[in-house]
């Protein structure tokens, strides 16, 4: 019988974890946490959830397709592979860059395949490194149509007051929808039976297990209702 690993351990629990429970530790990281109440909170999860949904049916029927790779050639984006990109203590793993150019970070998806191999019975299935490859391509595709779609779409259009002073108001846009929005679009695209903000545990695993673990942690208390 296969002992479970320390990670498998973590990634386990978290399998069980909601949609909404994932939106509401994303915006416990954003600056604009404070400035949204919960009940607001939790309708614009839902709405950033649809968005990337329905934008991922759309290029489905667009470009005929749902092959994550398949639709970055159509759509003519720059696809590089590159080593881990250290930025301060945080570990790069994938960026998009205007207009077109998609890198992802080709080291963690090796670590953390190797990781997958040992960390339990039915994790390395639902692991494998082309699947998380094409998880994080889908994640990165949505914010190349987020600029397309810029004046409609729903995780750009949604803005929230900052500032008002001698009748001039600042908006801003709110990080969360977008990264919600993205993990909606690549899970729809690639048919996940789970939600892909578990790849911020599986990822950075390799780098700082104790972050990891301390990711997990938050994760499950946002779940279980806990402050």
């Amino acid at each position: 019988m296969q002992v479970q690993t320390k990670l498998g351990e973590l990634l386990n629990p978290l399998l069980e974890v909601d949609d909404e429970a994932w939106g509401m530790y994303a915006f416990r990281r954003d600056i604009l946490n404070r400035r949204i109440p919960p009940e607001t909170k939790r309708e614009m999860l839902k709405q950033a959830r649809s968005c990337g949904t329905e934008y991922a049916q759309r290029m489905m029927l667009e470009y005929g397709t749902c092959d994550v790779r398949v639709l970055a050639e159509r759509m003519n984006l720059k696809l590089e592979f590159k080593d881990a990109l250290m930025t301060g203590k945080r570990v790069l793993f994938a960026s998009y860059t205007p207009p077109d150019r998609i890198e992802i970070m080709d080291e963690p998806l090796r670590r953390a395949a190797e990781q997958m191999r040992e960390a339990g019975p039915g994790l390395v299935e639902l692991f494998p490194q082309a699947g998380i490859m094409n998880t994080i391509l889908g994640h990165e595709i949505y914010h190349f149509v987020e600029d397309r779609f810029a004046q409609e779409i729903y995780t750009r259009t949604e803005r929230i007051l900052l500032w008002k002073l001698l009748g001039l108001k600042n908006y801003s846009t709110i990080r969360t929808l977008s990264e919600v929005g993205a993990m909606a679009f690549t899970q729809e695209l690639n048919r996940l039976r789970y939600s892909p903000f578990i790849l911020d545990v599986l990822l950075y695993y390799s780098y700082d297990s104790a972050s990891a673990e301390t990711i997990t942690r938050d994760v499950l208390g946002v779940s279980s209702g806990k402050v």
